[in-house]
């Protein structure tokens, strides 16, 4: 596979299927990731790659010796996304027993309303305050390595340049950080909501409030804010913001190993649960 840069928006079109978020868009704009193609100036398998994240979004023609050879090669706990369906076909017989797919909530922002955005966020909880994010506390949430951090501006190389494209707020128990809600990633067509609280300060509302700022600020900008949910907890916090269920879709775990798919589906039955 060939590394390929620049803006490549005109190459979409090989993701028909990956309709749920703009980490695509941002990645083809040359916001973020990696473009890689079999042939650089006709291909015809593309691979748009977040390397630090082992994040693959697949797209193009899926049965071919570039594309076979790019999935024998993944690396352990790899995360595929397809944007196109042929790729399933083609990654469960590859790697039989050896990847599982998680179910994920996407949603539409259209409904979106300011006055809701702005009564959740005079609810913020006593004692606490919000703050937007400046150069200081974008190089701190940058250099600190936590539950509270992580995956926080994982569009953006640095905290200038998060300052240029992105934007965020925290939630403030004097002067610590307790909630981050910021931009992920961001394009021209919208941004991707990224929202962490510190463990010992979950279950209060903070993430409510403080993701109510972020998105209020984003529609005031007139940027489409994305929300994409993991969980059912985050999906539930989705609607009460005022968001309304588009559908869900999976993606895929490569593990490189049936121990791991096999532990896995043994706990599952042990506490009585069922795969998506």
């Amino acid at each position: 596979m060939h590394l390929i840069s620049g803006n490549q928006t005109k190459l979409r079109g090989f993701f028909p299927d990956y309709t749920w978020n703009f980490v695509a868009d941002s990645i083809l704009e040359g916001c973020m990731g990696k473009i890689l193609a079999d042939n650089p100036d006709s291909p015809s398998t593309l691979i748009l790659t977040i390397p630090q994240h082992k994040l693959f979004i697949v797209g193009g023609e899926a049965d071919t010796s570039s594309a076979h050879m790019f999935l024998s090669t993944l690396p352990n706990f790899s995360t595929i996304i397809p944007g196109k369906q042929a790729w399933v076909q083609v990654l469960n017989e590859l790697h039989k027993g050896k990847i599982f797919p998680k179910k994920r909530y996407a949603y539409e922002s259209d409904q979106l309303q300011e006055a809701r955005l702005e009564a959740i966020i005079a609810e913020l909880p006593q004692g606490f305050t919000l703050e937007q994010i400046d150069t200081a506390r974008a190089r701190q949430i940058m250099q600190e390595h936590s539950d509270l951090t992580e995956d926080q501006f994982f569009g953006f190389k640095t905290p200038d340049d998060f300052m240029r494209r992105g934007f965020g707020f925290c939630a403030m128990d004097g002067n610590r950080i307790v909630c981050i809600a910021a931009t992920g990633a961001v394009c021209s067509n919208g941004m991707e909501i990224q929202i962490n609280t510190h463990k010992r300060f979950r279950g209060l509302g903070l993430a409510t409030a403080t993701g109510a700022a972020l998105i209020l600020e984003s529609l005031q900008r007139n940027i489409a804010p994305n929300w994409d949910a993991a969980t059912k907890k985050s999906a539930g916090l989705a609607q009460k913001l005022g968001y309304v269920p588009k559908g869900t879709y999976y993606t895929y775990l490569y593990t490189g190993s049936r121990f791991w798919i096999g532990l896995r589906n043994f706990l599952r039955r042990v506490r009585g649960k069922k795969g998506d």
